[in-house]
C-alpha cells in the first residue's frame, strides 16, 4: 500500500510538467514557420542600404567631372555639364579666351602652311578684306590665295597682341594687333619686311548658346606701318646648330606630344650633363 500511493503523485507531476513550460510543439512550429515567413517579406538592412544608395545615385545631377570625360567643342561645355548658366562675367573670360586661340591658330595656319587649320577658324560663310588692290573675298578663295603667296616666301612670323573683345550674346567685335615678319626672295637679294597692323574681326559662335564654337565671320585687315630692308643672315650662319622652325608640319610644334617626359617610357634626354660656355651663341 505504501509503494502505490508513493507511485501515483510521481506519474502526476511528469504529465503535467510539458503543459506548465510552454506551448505544445505543433503550436510552436506554426509560430516559428510565420516567424520565417515574416523575415522573408521584408528585405534585410544591407539590401535597404544598397536600394537607397541606387535611388540617391540616380536622382543626383551629373557632376561637372563627369562631363570633362565627354568633351565637347566649347570650354563652357566641359565646364558646366550641370545645366546650369554660369555667371556672366565667369562666362565671358571664357568666350575671350575661345576667341583669343581662334586668333593664334590663325596665325599659325599661315606660318606652317596649314590649310586644315586655316579653315577651322573661319566660318564656311566668312569674307575677307585687305583692300581692293590685295584681296577681297570669301574663306575659302581667301585659303588658296594666303597660301599661295606664302609657299612663295622664304619664311614668316606673326604675332598676336593687344586682343580687345566686345562681346554680345553670340557675336563679337574684336580688335587685335599683329606684327608681321616675312623673307622673300628678290633677282638683287632676299628682303626683309616688317609688318605692323590689326585685325578687326567679327566672330560668331555656332549654333547659338554655349555649346557653340567661335569662328570668324568676317576679317578687315589693317596695315600701320611698314618696313622692308635688305636681309642679313650673320646670326643664322654664326649658329647653325640652333633649333630652327620649319614651314610644315614637320616643324617641332606637331611633335609637342614626344617631348622629354610624355611619353610611357618617360626617359630624360640624352644631352643632360653636357656643360656649355658663354660663347655657344655668337653674335
Amino acid at each position: 500500500m505504501v509503494s502505490r500511493k508513493k507511485s501515483t503523485p510521481v506519474k502526476k507531476t511528469s504529465k503535467a510538467v510539458p503543459t506548465k513550460a510552454g506551448p505544445s510543439p505543433k503550436k510552436a512550429a506554426a509560430t516559428k514557420a510565420a516567424s520565417k515567413k515574416t523575415k522573408k517579406v521584408s528585405p534585410p538592412k544591407a539590401s535597404l542600404a544598397k536600394n537607397s544608395s541606387a535611388s540617391t545615385k540616380a536622382r543626383r545631377p551629373k557632376t561637372a567631372l563627369s562631363a570633362l570625360r565627354f568633351p565637347r567643342p566649347s570650354m563652357t561645355s566641359q565646364l558646366g555639364g550641370l545645366g546650369e548658366r554660369l555667371p556672366p562675367r565667369l562666362q565671358a573670360v571664357i568666350d575671350k579666351a575661345e576667341i583669343t586661340e581662334v586668333l593664334a591658330k590663325f596665325a599659325r595656319g599661315l606660318d606652317r602652311l596649314d590649310e586644315n587649320l586655316l579653315r577651322s577658324v573661319l566660318h564656311h560663310d566668312a569674307t575677307l578684306d585687305l583692300g581692293p588692290g590685295v584681296f577681297q573675298g570669301t574663306s575659302g578663295d581667301y585659303v588658296h590665295w594666303a597660301l599661295a603667296i606664302f609657299q612663295s616666301i622664304r619664311s614668316s612670323h606673326h604675332l598676336v597682341s593687344n586682343v580687345r573683345v566686345d562681346l554680345d550674346g553670340d557675336t563679337a567685335l574684336v580688335e587685335s594687333y599683329f606684327h608681321t615678319h616675312i623673307r622673300v626672295e628678290k633677282p638683287i637679294g632676299r628682303e626683309d619686311v616688317f609688318l605692323g597692323g590689326r585685325y578687326l574681326d567679327r566672330f560668331e559662335r555656332r549654333p547659338s548658346g554655349t555649346a557653340g564654337v567661335w569662328k570668324i565671320v568676317h576679317r578687315k585687315q589693317i596695315f600701320d606701318w611698314a618696313r622692308t630692308e635688305a636681309a642679313s643672315d650673320i646670326f643664322y650662319h654664326q649658329n647653325p646648330d640652333a633649333l630652327w622652325s620649319t614651314r610644315t608640319k614637320v616643324d617641332a610644334s606637331y611633335h609637342m606630344a614626344q617631348l622629354p617626359g610624355s611619353t610611357a617610357e618617360g626617359r630624360m634626354p640624352s644631352f643632360l650633363g653636357r656643360h656649355y660656355e658663354s660663347k655657344s651663341v655668337k653674335f
